[in-house]
C-alpha cells in the first residue's frame, strides 16, 4: 500500500529530526573532546597539503589520500574566525560524511519501510559509537559512508544490470579504495554477501556473461583512474600508483596486531553490559533487537532479499575485522551502522506480530524494547559524549589523550615564538606537533642522547626511565599526561617557572 500525503509529512519531519539530534551530538562530541594522536597526525598531512600544496602517498602510514585532499577542498569551512585551523574544524570533514551517510540511509531504507528507516537514523545519529567516530578526523566515516553506497547500489546493479548503475558502483568503490586500505575487508564481505544471497534468496543476476564483463570493466576503469588521480596526488608523484598496491602487503603484515592485539570477542564485549573504573556501559538492548533482527531476516530471507543482504554485510564486517588480530573500536563504526539497520528491522517486525499468535503481547514487547534501546542509547550517549569525552573510563574510546594534555597546551602558548622548544619523545608525542604545527624554535628528538637542559624541554617519561641523570640538570618540573600510560614531563628554566608562579597568582 502507498503511503499517504499524512504518513509523508510525518516521515519528513521524524527525518529532520533524527539528522538534527545527529547533527547535534556531533557537534557537541568534536568540541567537548581531546584531539587523539591519530588525528593529529591526519590533521598534519592536511595541513601539509593546505599550506604546502605538497602530499606523498606514505605505502607503511597514514592510510588513504582522500581525506586530506577534502580537507584541502573544504578548506574554508574548517578554519576559525583568524583563518586558522582548529580541532573543531578539522573534525567537521568527517562529520559531513557521517551526516551523508545517515541522510542517504533514510532515503534509501525509506522505500523498504518508513518505519525502518526512522529508526535506523536515530540509531546511528544517536549511538556514542556513531557520535564519536562520525566527529574523528580520521578515515572510518569516509570509508562507512562509501561502503553504505556501493553496498545498495551494488544491490540495484545486482537486479538491474546498466551501465549507469556499474557506474555508480565503480565510483562508490574507488572511493572507497582511496580512502582506506582496509576497503579491501569490505569488498571481500560485501562480495560474499552477495554470493549467499544468491544461494538463498530469490534474487538472480540477470545480466549476461558478456555484458557483466563489459560492466566490470567499467567498475575497474574507474576505480583505476580514482587510484592513479590520488595515490600519485594527480600525478605529480607517478610512484604513488606502485605504492598504492605495495600497501596491501605492508597492512597485511600490520593487521597482525603490532602491539594493538585483542582477543577475536573484543568488539562484542565492547557492547556486552560492563564496568569501566566503576562507571556501567553496555548496549545489551542492541544487541537484543540485533539478534531478533538478524533472525528474522534469516528467516524471510527469500521474501526480503535487500534486508538480508544488507545485514548479512554487517554480520560478515563484523566477523571479519573480529578475526583480525589488530583492533580498535573506530573499525567497528561501519558494521555497527549496518547492524543497526538489523535492530530496526527487529523491533519493528516484532511490532507487527511475527505471526498472529500472542500479536498483542509481541507489540507490547517491541514498544518495551524501543523504550529500552532508547534510553540505552541516549544513556550511553550522554556519559560519552559529555560526562567523559576524554577520559579513559570512556570503552568507546582508545589511548585516548588525557585532559591534563590541556595544561600542558597552556604551558607551552605563553612562550610561544619567544624561548626554544625541545621535544624528546619515541614517537613525537604526538598530537602535540599538530598543536605546535607552524610554531618557530621547536626541535623534536626521539631519544636523550643529546640531551642538553634548555629553556623549555619536553620529555616522554618512557625515555627516563634509562636516563635518570637528565632529572639531576635542575629547573622546574611538572608532569603531565598525554595518553594512558604515557606521561610528559615538563621541564623549565627557573625564570620561566617564575614567570608561570606570577601568572598564576594574578589570576
Amino acid at each position: 500500500m502507498a503511503p499517504t500525503r499524512n504518513n509523508l509529512y510525518v516521515f519528513w519531519v521524524l527525518a529532520l529530526l533524527a539528522l538534527g539530534l545527529a547533527f547535534w551530538l556531533r557537534i557537541e562530541s568534536s568540541q567537548l573532546r581531546l584531539f587523539h594522536a591519530d588525528e593529529g597526525v591526519q590533521s598534519y598531512q592536511a595541513w601539509r597539503l593546505i599550506e604546502e600544496d605538497f602530499y606523498r602517498y606514505d605505502a607503511s602510514e597514514h592510510h588513504g589520500p582522500l581525506l586530506y585532499y577534502i580537507s584541502k577542498w573544504m578548506y574554508p569551512l574548517l578554519t576559525d574566525a583568524d583563518g586558522e585551523l582548529t580541532d573543531a574544524g578539522m573534525r567537521r570533514v568527517p562529520m559531513v560524511f557521517s551526516l551523508a551517510m545517515i541522510a542517504f540511509g533514510i532515503l534509501v531504507l525509506r522505500r523498504r519501510g518508513m518505519i525502518e528507516a526512522i529508526l535506523w537514523g536515530l540509531i546511528v545519529g544517536v549511538a556514542p559509537l556513531c557520535v564519536i567516530y562520525g566527529s574523528y578526523f580520521v578515515q572510518e566515516a569516509l570509508l562507512a559512508c562509501f561502503t553504505l553506497i556501493f553496498i545498495v547500489t551494488l544491490f540495484s546493479y545486482w537486479r538491474n544490470p546498466s551501465w549507469g548503475g556499474a557506474a555508480l558502483a565503480g565510483l562508490a568503490l574507488g572511493l572507497m579504495h582511496v580512502t582506506k586500505e582496509t576497503a579491501v575487508l569490505h569488498v571481500a564481505s560485501i562480495a560474499l554477501a552477495l554470493g549467499v544471497l544468491a544461494f538463498v534468496g530469490n534474487e538472480k543476476f540477470k545480466a549476461s556473461f558478456s555484458v557483466a564483463a563489459k560492466h566490470l570493466g567499467l567498475v575497474f576503469g574507474i576505480v583505476f583512474l580514482l587510484h592513479c588521480f590520488f595515490f600519485s596526488s594527480f600525478f605529480e608523484n607517478p610512484a604513488g600508483i606502485l605504492d598504492g598496491v605495495s600497501a596491501f602487503f605492508s597492512y597485511a603484515e600490520r593487521s597482525k596486531g603490532q602491539g594493538h592485539e585483542k582477543p577475536f570477542l573484543y568488539y562484542f564485549m565492547l557492547l556486552w553490559p560492563h564496568s569501566r573504573e566503576g562507571v556501567a556501559w553496555g548496549e545489551s538492548a542492541f544487541l537484543v533487537t540485533v539478534a531478533i533482527g538478524v533472525g528474522v531476516s534469516v528467516f524471510h530471507a527469500s521474501r526480503n532479499s535487500f534486508r538480508f543482504y544488507l545485514v548479512a554485510c554487517g554480520l560478515l564486517l563484523f566477523f571479519v575485522y573480529s578475526l583480525i588480530p589488530y583492533k580498535n573500536p573506530w573499525l567497528l563504526l561501519t558494521p555497527y551502522c549496518l547492524l543497526a539497520y538489523a535492530a530496526a528491522c527487529g523491533l519493528v517486525e516484532l511490532g507487527n506480530g511475527i505471526g498472529m499468535r500472542f500479536r498483542w503481547a509481541k507489540s507490547c514487547l517491541a514498544i518495551v524494547l524501543a523504550f529500552w534501546l532508547g534510553s540505552e542509547l541516549w544513556g550511553n550517549a550522554k556519559k560519552a559524549v559529555f560526562q567523559f569525552s576524554s577520559a579513559s573510563r570512556n570503552p568507546y574510546l582508545y589511548m585516548h589523550t588525557t585532559s591534563r594534555y590541556a595544561k600542558l597546551l597552556d604551558r607551552l602558548e605563553t612562550v610561544k615564538g619567544k624561548e626554544d622548544i625541545s621535544i624528546y619523545s619515541p614517537d613525537a608525542a604526538w598530537p602535540l606537533p599538530w598543536h605546535l604545527r607552524g610554531w618557530d624554535r621547536v626541535g623534536y628528538w626521539t631519544d636523550l642522547g643529546s640531551f642538553q637542559a634548555g629553556v623549555i624541554d619536553v620529555i616522554d617519561t618512557r625515555l627516563l626511565e634509562s636516563e635518570a641523570a637528565v632529572m639531576s640538570d635542575g629547573g622546574f618540573w611538572e608532569l603531565h599526561g598525554l595518553r594512558p600510560n604515557t606521561l610528559l614531563a615538563l621541564r623549565a628554566s627557573d625564570e620561566i617557572a617564575e614567570r608561570w608562579i606570577r601568572e598564576n597568582a594574578e589570576d
